[in-house]
């Protein structure tokens, strides 16, 4: 049952219903024998075999009546631990929320009503702050390619299960790079859907302006089950900035064909890292994204690649963006606070971000700026503050920018690797090299598919995952899904991990 998609697998719920609690067997089995060392697990849904079981009954009446299933019917989902449950604690990897009890999430809500199973609540980085997948909860994830570094983050936890095969698919967050970072270390795919397009009414926030709720799975298919689900119901695509909505976009032109910009701001620059370790590791990135790009306009002629040179646009490095327009020192105490006195929070011992940092109770080393600066400078760090309006203007221009070259060179996606080096090593604080700033900011879909691996080494007998991220048009989901999904079966490029050597 490893590597099935939710298409096979409700094919063998036709055959004998029998196979869902089967599936949930293995997956619980292969979380037994393997997570004790991966750590990408917080908490096991106890219920879960349960829930099957009665599925299975379900599963009966459907066949018996030959009626399709609901589109999520008996699918095992393993949720990042920042979405609120109501029958799991949510602690967003925090020892002082251990004990957090909560209502459901609306994804959760929706989740459930089309028939998933929730399987398990994934570690991830304290409170989805950086990218290591490190926390006072969980401890550290580890990347099942090479358990020496880490899997990205901060939906870490999530990626590395499903790579595992320990669910079938999953649900992550992301704020800066969080569903796609991961998906880039962990050979699956990561997708952002268009800020606003995905309620995030009752997760635990950092950024109402930058947050997004979105699919992770091994497979394009699945991740788009996933986000036809997730999505509002009206898909009005509200966006929290502005206030502005759109249903889809049209098509451009015949749907085969596609025009892909190339952005080469974002590719590795030979030469431009001192460290030799890590300037290998930008040519290994560089070379498998352009090959892998070649491959593609190779293969399908009604694909055309386009050069964006840095000259063509404004400043979009991340050390730009990151300076400039990034809202989460200036948002995640507000709406942490907020959301820790809401009506999602049934049971709680904090009810602030205060009290929790007095508490202790919090890995100090995975803390970040953004965790402590509204507390000492509070007039600053404040979404009412100056400061943070002169953000908004910029993410602002960054939009507009960001449409003028969609514009110019009449492009459908643009295309760069994730990261522009391998996932950090265990112990490193931070992910640096990640290229998923620009969309997260402009709030624009994108999603990160598996690209290649490096070579095989002493601690990674297939090779660290490397993953191609594909930026669409604001509301044009679909489109970017379809593109996707072509990408995806031209390229083949995900392995399954070998587990073995952690035994």
């Amino acid at each position: 049952m490893d590597e099935i998609t939710i298409s096979n697998f409700h094919k063998l719920l036709r055959q004998d219903p029998s196979n869902g609690p089967a599936l949930v067997i293995h997956y619980l089995e292969a979380i037994k024998q393997h997570d004790s060392t991966l750590k990408t697990l917080i908490t096991i849904n106890p219920e879960a075999l349960k829930s099957a079981e009665e599925k299975a009954t379900e599963t009966e009446t459907f066949n018996k009546n030959n009626t399709p299933y609901p589109v999520l019917h008996s699918v095992p989902v393993i949720l990042k631990d920042n979405y609120s449950t109501y029958n799991l604690p949510t602690s967003a990897g925090v020892s002082a929320l251990k004990d957090l009890r909560t209502t459901n999430s609306e994804v959760v809500t929706r989740l459930l009503k089309a028939g998933a199973i929730i399987l398990a609540k994934a570690n991830l980085h304290e409170f989805a702050l950086q990218g290591t997948t490190t926390s006072s909860l969980g401890g550290q994830t580890l990347n099942p390619y090479d358990a020496g570094r880490t899997p990205g983050g901060s939906s870490g936890g999530t990626a590395a299960a499903l790579a595992c095969n320990f669910g079938l698919v999953g649900c992550g967050t992301d704020t800066m790079n969080s569903l796609r970072s991961p998906a880039s270390a962990c050979g699956i795919v990561g997708f952002r859907p268009s800020t606003g397009r995905v309620s995030c009414a009752g997760l635990v926030p950092v950024s109402e302006t930058q947050d997004c709720a979105g699919p992770m799975g091994r497979r394009v298919c699945d991740v788009r089950i996933m986000y036809g689900v997730m999505k509002d119901e009206d898909g009005d695509g509200h966006d929290g900035q502005n206030g502005s909505t759109s249903i889809s976009i049209p098509r451009r032109r015949p749907s085969r064909q596609v025009r892909i910009g190339v952005l080469e701001a974002y590719f590795p620059i030979e030469g431009s890292c001192s460290e030799p370790e890590l300037l290998s590791e930008n040519e290994i990135v560089q070379d498998i994204i352009r090959t892998s790009l070649s491959s593609l306009a190779s293969q399908d002629e009604n694909i055309t690649l386009v050069p964006i040179p840095e000259s063509s646009h404004p400043d979009w490095s991340i050390t730009t963006l990151l300076a400039k327009a990034d809202t989460q020192a200036f948002e995640f105490k507000h709406y942490l606070d907020e959301f820790l006195q809401s009506q999602f929070i049934t049971s709680t011992p904090h009810r602030s971000l205060e009290s929790i940092i007095q508490s202790g109770e919090y890995d100090q080393k995975a803390a970040t700026h953004v965790m402590t600066a509204a507390l000492e400078d509070p007039e600053t760090y404040s979404p009412h503050s100056a400061a943070h309006e002169g953000r908004l203007k910029y993410i602002a221009s960054l939009k507009e920018s960001l449409r003028e070259c969609f514009d110019a060179y009449d492009i459908d996606a643009l295309a760069y690797p994730h990261q522009r080096q391998l996932p950090v090593k265990i112990g490193a604080t931070m992910q640096p090299g990640r290229n998923g700033v620009l969309a997260a900011l402009t709030g624009r879909p994108a999603i990160c598919i598996p690209a290649g691996r490096s070579p095989s080494s002493d601690s990674s007998i297939l090779g660290v995952p490397v993953g191609l991220e594909l930026m669409g048009r604001r509301w044009g989901e679909d489109e970017l899904l379809d593109l996707a999904e072509r990408v995806e079966g031209m390229s083949e490029a995900r392995r399954a991990p070998i587990l073995n050597y952690l035994e």
